[in-house]
């Protein structure tokens, strides 16, 4: 990978978006992959704003890569500042020396990753979402891939934090037929008929039983045998069934113990969860309340409706209990 800074100075003093329009112009590169995902920190001085990005590629930066979204916002910036936008190469990324984007791969993954969602099946790299057909809005954007790994990545959260709601977020993440599960399966089989080339949908394991039993599972769809033999817990895949376009991992919950392990009980008393449903309530309102302000970015209104949504289904869940 590389980095770079993205430079933009402001010869128009009556430009009063010129701020927010950098955190706009630095959040659209950020839905298609061209910039590695990370909190903007943009400086400004002497009306010349400076956004330092780490880049898949040297080119990732060129409109070619971006979306609807990208051309708007450099086509308002650079009119409104009087100035074209500069793209300051700085060198190799530190910590990604080896990242290479593979030119051809013989199948692909969708998983919630460190940086982009999509994997290359043959060597287990992240492949930046440009590299494919764009995805939703008749050709636009990646918005769909975007938000759903948006959506999963607050349940690892929740599940990693190993709080209140681990189990729900566990839950969520490795049965098959949840929401976020059922819209990754969607958006693979999207990604496989405008590619051309396979895509697996990629199901957590985390079931607390013993490795034996874990090796022993079948695909939960067909019912077919989906081992990869000779896998283990440190390899990015160990289960492969081409017919219904799953792979999964082994669980790294597992015992040695022949005897499966007790599962893990979700169990909450009445006042803890009188209390937990009104933690919610309130926090629910809270973003309602963001989300109506009008001076709320579109990039935070994105984050928030996403985290309401998140919660409300969380809500739900509790009040089934």
């Amino acid at each position: 990978m590389y980095t770079f800074n993205i430079i933009i100075e402001n010869s128009n003093p009556d430009y009063e978006e010129f701020v927010s329009d950098a955190y706009l112009l630095a959040s659209t590169l950020d839905r298609p992959g061209q910039i590695v995902p990370r909190k903007h920190l943009i400086s400004l001085k002497d009306n010349t704003i400076t956004i330092p990005v780490i880049c898949p590629e040297k080119n990732a930066l060129d409109v070619k890569n971006g979306t609807m979204y990208y051309v708007k916002i450099i086509k308002k910036i650079e009119k409104n500042s009087g100035n074209k936008i500069e793209h300051i190469l700085l060198g190799r990324e530190a910590e990604s020396l080896n990242y290479i984007i593979p030119k051809k791969s013989s199948f692909y993954i969708l998983r919630n990753g460190w940086n982009f969602p999509l994997f290359c099946g043959d060597t287990g790299t992240e492949i930046p979402l440009y590299k494919i057909p764009k995805t939703d809005h008749n050709g636009e954007d990646y918005d769909n891939l975007y938000f759903w790994n948006k959506d999963y990545e607050r349940l690892s959260g929740l599940w990693l934090s190993s709080g209140a709601y681990e189990q729900f977020a566990e839950e969520q993440m490795q049965y098959l037929w949840s929401d976020i599960n059922k819209r990754g399966v969607e958006l693979s089989i999207l990604i496989e008929k405008l590619t051309g080339v396979p895509t697996y949908y990629f199901i957590h394991n985390y079931r607390p039983w013993s490795a034996e039993k874990d090796k022993q599972q079948k695909c939960p769809i067909t019912g077919n045998d989906w081992l990869i033999e000779g896998k283990t817990t440190s390899d990015f895949i160990a289960f492969k069934c081409e017919e219904s376009r799953l792979v999964s991992e082994l669980s790294t919950n597992s015992s040695e113990d022949e005897e499966p392990l007790k599962r893990r009980h979700f169990d909450l008393n009445g006042k803890l969860l009188n209390f937990t449903l009104e933690a919610i309530d309130f926090r629910i309102k809270t973003y309602q309340e963001k989300m109506n302000d009008k001076n709320t970015s579109e990039d935070d209104y994105s984050d928030i409706a996403n985290d309401s949504m998140v919660l409300e289904t969380i809500k739900r869940y509790l009040e089934g209990e």
